[in-house]
């Protein structure tokens, strides 16, 4: 499903002009920072001689976990598609990030739509991940503290060196790390040079449902092909057509 949007009005979001204006106002903010959102979850983190909060410790486990599950040669395509999945639920509350992007369109639909969309979400993330991996093993990933917002709410900032994509300076990061329903740690959101990636992927979202009449089945079929097309490219091609937000 292609259709022609209006083009972003910001400079800084430009994508290459093969790629269709659909695609770009829906997932641009996802394609420009999935190597360091990739970066964020699969490279191991250092903390240093300090010692490191429970925050920062929950971040650097799953990073373990992932890395390990993509590293894994003993696995299937498929085997080690449905493991990383599985570890992004546990360490994503895709519901709550689902709820964000979808901003009032939330409100007219209905608990099924809301389940759908989230599961795809998550699918979709994981996709990128995976495609991502095999350009961007080679950069490494430092916490370098966390910033307590609440007693619910904290920020691990971090510092990703070693990205094809930054010409080599250093890139700042930060990972929204809340409480779940049940007490535990989750991700809400990354950050990336101050860039949320929850806001940007809810204006790319809400964007698309107005020029759809709200249609969020559609918009999770497309998310659900944009999954689908990362999954089986098993290249960087995509990655390399979109051009940094940054």
């Amino acid at each position: 499903m292609r259709v022609a949007l209006p083009p972003q009005a910001n400079a800084t979001r430009a994508v290459t002009t093969n790629l269709s204006a659909l695609a770009y106002r829906c997932f641009a903010g996802m394609k420009a920072i999935a190597p360091y959102l990739f970066a964020a979850l699969f490279v191991v983190l250092s903390a240093g001689a300090r010692a490191a909060s429970p925050a920062e410790s929950f971040v650097q486990q799953n990073i373990d976990r992932g890395y390990a599950i993509l590293k894994d040669s003993s696995l299937t395509d498929q085997e080690r598609s449905v493991k990383f999945h599985g570890l992004l639920n546990n360490i994503m509350d895709s519901k709550r990030v689902a709820l964000f992007t979808l901003g009032v369109y939330a409100r007219s639909a209905s608990p099924a739509q809301i389940d759908d969309f989230a599961n795809t979400l998550s699918e979709f993330v994981a996709a990128v991940l995976q495609h991502d991996i095999a350009g961007n093993s080679s950069q490494t990933l430092t916490v370098t503290g966390s910033v307590v917002r609440g007693p619910d709410d904290v920020i691990v900032n971090a510092k990703l060196t070693g990205s094809a994509r930054s010409n080599g300076a250093p890139i700042d990061m930060g990972f929204r790390i809340r409480k779940d329903d049940n007490g535990g740690d989750t991700v809400v959101d990354v950050q990336v040079e101050g860039v949320s990636m929850a806001l940007a992927q809810r204006s790319d979202f809400t964007a698309w449902l107005q020029q759809h009449r709200g249609n969020l089945p559609a918009l999770t079929a497309e998310l659900a092909s944009r999954a689908q097309q990362f999954r089986q490219s098993g290249t960087a091609v995509i990655s390399a057509s979109a051009v940094s937000a940054r």
